[in-house]
This record gives C-alpha cells, sequence and structure tokens, in this order.
C-alpha cells in the first residue's frame, strides 16, 4: 500500500436492498483487508443532477479508485462521467449487453432467469408468467432470460406485468392483476426477486389458491428469508458479497506500488446458485393451457 491512497470510493444509488447491501458489504470488508477505508457515494434523486453531485464529491476525496454498484441507469449513468485519471471497477454489467468500457464484475442475471424458466418447462409448466423489475432501462437481463427459454422450448410468450417497486405489496399488485386477466391459465410466476415472490405468495393465498399446488412461484436473489418461509422459495442465489470482495481484487490488479493505473484486468462473471424449495411443482392438472383448450 505504499503510496497510494487508502481510500476506496463506493458509488450507489441505493443502500437498502438486499442485493445492493450486501454489494457494499463486500466491498468494505475486502478494501479493509488491504488497509483501504470505504467512502459510500449514495446518488440523490432529488438533486438537480445527482450524477454531477456524486462525480464531485468522489473527486474530491481523491480516492486510490471507484467501485459502482452498476444495478440500475442513474448508477450506470455515472461511470462515464468519472475522471479518466480514476480507477473504476463497474459491479453488475454488461448492460443491455454492452460493457461501460471499464473493467467489471457482472452478476449471471440472464443464466441464472434461463435456469429457473427451465426449472419451470421440465416440471410441465407451458403457461408461465413474468413480473417484472421496476425499470426496463437498460432491459432487465432476468426477464430477457425467461423469455428467451420458452421461446427456445416453443412455449407462449404472455404480457409481463411491470412492478412499481421492489417490494413485496408490488409483488403482490402485479399478481392480483395477472390471476384477474388470466385466471386458470396461470400455473407458474417468475418473479425478480424475493421479497416480490413474498408478495405474490400472498396475493395467491387471497385469491383462494395454493403455492404450489395451484400456482407455482420463483424468486431471484436467495435473501435468508427464502429458505425459512412456508412454503420455502425455489430461487436464484446471487453471491452478491462475493461480487464486492472481486471488485476490490480487480481495482487491487489496476494499481501498481505507485497507485497509477496498470493494464486492465479481465472481466468476471458470478455465477448465480439455483435452490430447489417448496415452491414450485408440477402444474395442477385442470390449471394452464390444458383447461383452457377445453381438455
Amino acid at each position: 500500500m505504499s503510496g497510494r491512497p487508502e481510500t476506496l470510493a463506493i458509488v450507489t444509488s441505493d443502500t437498502l436492498p438486499y442485493g445492493y447491501a450486501q454489494t457494499i458489504s463486500g466491498v468494505a470488508q475486502r478494501a479493509r483487508k488491504a488497509g483501504m477505508s470505504s467512502l459510500i457515494c449514495v446518488l440523490d434523486r432529488d438533486d438537480d443532477d445527482p450524477v454531477e453531485q456524486a462525480v464531485a464529491s468522489v473527486a474530491s476525496h481523491q480516492p486510490a479508485g471507484v467501485v459502482v454498484i452498476d444495478y440500475d441507469a442513474l448508477a450506470h449513468s455515472v461511470i462515464p462521467r468519472i475522471p479518466e485519471y480514476l480507477p473504476v471497477i463497474d459491479v453488475g454489467p454488461p448492460q443491455s449487453g454492452e460493457s461501460s468500457g471499464r473493467p467489471y464484475v457482472a452478476l449471471d442475471e440472464y443464466g441464472g432467469a434461463y435456469e429457473v424458466a427451465r426449472h419451470l418447462i421440465e416440471l410441465g409448466h407451458t403457461s408461465i408468467f413474468v413480473v417484472a423489475q421496476p425499470n426496463n432501462d437498460p432491459p432487465e437481463r432476468r426477464s430477457i432470460g425467461v423469455f428467451d427459454a420458452l421461446r427456445d422450448a416453443r412455449l407462449p410468450i404472455y404480457p409481463l406485468v411491470r412492478c412499481g417497486s421492489w417490494e413485496p405489496s408490488s409483488g403482490y399488485r402485479a399478481c392480483k392483476q395477472l390471476l384477474e386477466e388470466y385466471g386458470e391459465l396461470v400455473t407458474a410466476l417468475v418473479c425478480p426477486n424475493d421479497e416480490l415472490a413474498l408478495g405474490a405468495i400472498r396475493a395467491i393465498r387471497d385469491a383462494g389458491l395454493s403455492v404450489p399446488g395451484d400456482v407455482s412461484v420463483t424468486g431471484f436473489d436467495g435473501i435468508p428469508l427464502a429458505g425459512v418461509m412456508t412454503p420455502t422459495l425455489t430461487t436464484l442465489r446471487q453471491d452478491f458479497t462475493t461480487a464486492g470482495r472481486t471488485a476490490v481484487e480487480l481495482l487491487l490488479r489496476l494499481l501498481d506500488r505507485s497507485g497509477m493505473a496498470s493494464t486492465p484486468p479481465e472481466p468476471i462473471t458470478i455465477a448465480s446458485e439455483f435452490i430447489r424449495g417448496e415452491s414450485t411443482a408440477a402444474p395442477h392438472p385442470h390449471r394452464g393451457l390444458v383447461r383452457a383448450a377445453g381438455a
């Protein structure tokens, strides 16, 4: 660490959601192990130009480097405005299939979502519905992974329902809408995070149906609650903490003993872990496409 500034800047648009919090924790843990302190800069959406404010704040502290928690469009827009002299590691890309041009650590959201959809297809589901994340800028990889799996299986793709937030109440409303619009056609529901899945399960029960007897539900992220709820949730565990730690590892590779940037490291993709819970099962024989076709 000789001659190197000992502060690492973390830029994020949020700190409360599970994925954001765990990634920040991983960054801070690995930075501390390297003898670096962490400065967290949260983008304030109430500012006239939150990106400009964040970049100015980060640059004023002269950090050794910057880790951007690139889980949404606002955070992604920060990266090209960070001065070139500051080493940056991007956690979360490539967005829309394109990287920011900076070294990055990617979470395999697309592959995980494809695996979840394949699991439902192998159980026999033919009418799988998607609850989508709050924004589509850039296009979310979780919905795309599900739709590609459906296309590969030559199954119908129904209009998704986009949530207003990542909160369980939004998942409740989205699922309620799907059940009201499609009724017995719905046999499986894919949610983009576990909290939304919890809300969806409540909506299914309030409709007088059971999980997974009538409707199977999957989540994403693998929060601790997913493994102790009833039923336990089928989900994709994303190792956010490892993503954060790995981002610091890449940053350390960027820096030589004089604190100057060296050859950029290759990007790293962290695989998701499929967790089979109790919330998925074979479709009910009297629901789905078979019933809709008059069988």
